[in-house]
């Protein structure tokens, strides 16, 4: 490309990317600062999907939290493509209704609350927050010895520090003096990723009412508000290099290397979205040699049990080949700023545990083709999701933390750095005598 157009498009376009005129930055200067307090009530109902849980789960989950909210003024370009959403951060604290076995949640999380409907005394918004949370009972402080579905014992949660994840509705009612009254609906989940076993996790539904009271000055005026530039790119690529560990099974405490390699094209359909095509090579150390079979001497048995106790898997060699995973995603990228909101669900490719099971699939033997039906209390399927969360923390380089999963059951969690390139742009530029309709370009 000829160094004139590359510093036309520096100029003009790339700026807008990573920040606000000099224009905006006086006039954010001058905004007053708002916040609103926010205090909700919190009653919930714990999904009984493990047989454990069915057990000790005794609804209904009680609780409430604290929040303090903060309202966008649309300076930012992530702030006017959500149609200004507000930021908060929350600290909230439930009794999960079984106060011996499950025992109390206090979790902390920030938050976005992203405009559906919006009136002069009515409000309908989106609400996604991710952050920790921390248990009071675990595993271990219930019935340890005689399995994971027995009443006295807590097999969704392994762990005293949690991933917790939340989603749902809320509407907000504006009444006189700066009072707002609140009715969210929504769903909690916290789990360990397979960090420690047994993580079943724990997923509830939940509605909550609350109040707010907005602290700000009485006499406010919003910076006019200005067309903000696109995103720079219509396509980028990303790689990301991931690593985390995870046990197999509660029995045997021992905790396996686990990684993946990202590599994806995401196109941005528009400011705050986009979406593309990706391929994941996992590693995962767990598919070391298991598995019992009838045939087995008392001392292989013995052996073997020195590995691991799990049989799920039957996996008669510790096979570097068996360790690796590949395979083809669906990538979507939710943008709010600096951050990403990751949702991919993709296909292996390969994957040489498909029939490495220690029972035969019904209809196809040992034998399962690319796609079939089971059952993923019994099989990891021929599909996985990834859910996460990416932070641009200088120039193009970025963090990420996700989990990945088999349907409802996590895999594994995993912690990432990766590097975005920004690649190709529609273009009504005539280069060379011809019309181009994209050109590529990276700085």
């Amino acid at each position: 490309m000829p160094s004139a157009v590359t510093a036309q498009f520096k100029n003009k376009e790339w700026v807008g990317r990573n920040a606000f005129s000099e224009y905006d930055r006086k006039h954010k200067e001058r905004i007053p600062p708002q916040y609103l307090i926010k205090a909700n009530f919190i009653s919930g109902y714990i999904l009984p999907m493990t047989t454990n849980l069915k057990n000790i789960a005794h609804p209904p989950v009680l609780g409430g939290e604290i929040c303090l909210e903060f309202p966008s003024w649309g300076i930012y370009p992530w702030q006017q493509n959500l149609g200004g959403p507000t930021v908060g951060v929350a600290l909230s604290a439930l009794d999960l209704g079984n106060r011996d076995i499950l025992g109390q949640m206090i979790a902390t999380y920030p938050y976005v609350l992203i405009n559906c409907a919006k009136g002069k005394y009515v409000q309908f918004q989106y609400k996604i927050g991710v952050g920790l949370a921390f248990m009071t009972r675990t595993w271990n402080d219930g019935d340890t010895l005689h399995g994971m579905d027995v009443p006295e014992a807590n097999s969704a949660i392994g762990s005293i520090l949690n991933a917790y994840i939340t989603t749902g509705f809320s509407l907000s009612f504006i009444l006189p003096s700066d009072v707002r009254l609140h009715l969210d609906a929504g769903f909690i989940h916290a789990s360990n990723g397979t960090v420690l076993q047994p993580n079943g996790g724990l997923n509830m539904l939940y509605g909550s009412v609350g109040a707010s009271y907005t602290i700000s000055p009485r006499q406010m005026q919003r910076p006019p508000q200005r067309r903000m530039p696109d995103f720079p790119y219509e396509w980028v690529l990303n790689i990301t290099a991931s690593a985390g560990s995870r046990e197999l099974y509660y029995r045997d405490n021992r905790s396996f290397l686990i990684g993946s390699l990202h590599l994806g094209a995401l196109y941005s359909a528009c400011n705050w979205y986009g979406v593309g095509l990706g391929v994941d090579a996992f590693y995962d150390g767990v598919f070391t040699r298991q598995g019992f079979t009838n045939s087995m001497s008392m001392a292989e048995f013995d052996e073997q049990t020195k590995i691991t106790k799990f049989n799920r898997y039957l996996l008669k060699e510790d096979n570097i080949a068996n360790k690796f995973r590949v395979g083809v995603a669906i990538n979507n990228e939710f943008r709010i700023g600096r951050v990403a909101l990751l949702l991919d669900w993709g296909v292996y490719c390969y994957d040489p545990i498909r029939n490495a099971y220690s029972h035969e699939h019904p209809k196809y033997g040992t034998h399962r083709p690319m796609f079939y039906t089971y059952d993923i209390d019994k099989e990891d399927g021929w599909n996985y999701f990834r859910l996460g969360i990416r932070a641009r923390v200088w120039d193009n380089l970025y963090i990420q933390a996700a989990v990945k999963s088999h349907l409802h059951k996590a895999e594994m969690l995993e912690f990432g750095l990766g590097y975005q390139i920004p690649f190709a742009r529609h273009a009504d530029h005539v280069i060379n005598g011809n019309m181009s309709r994209y050109y590529f370009v990276h700085q």
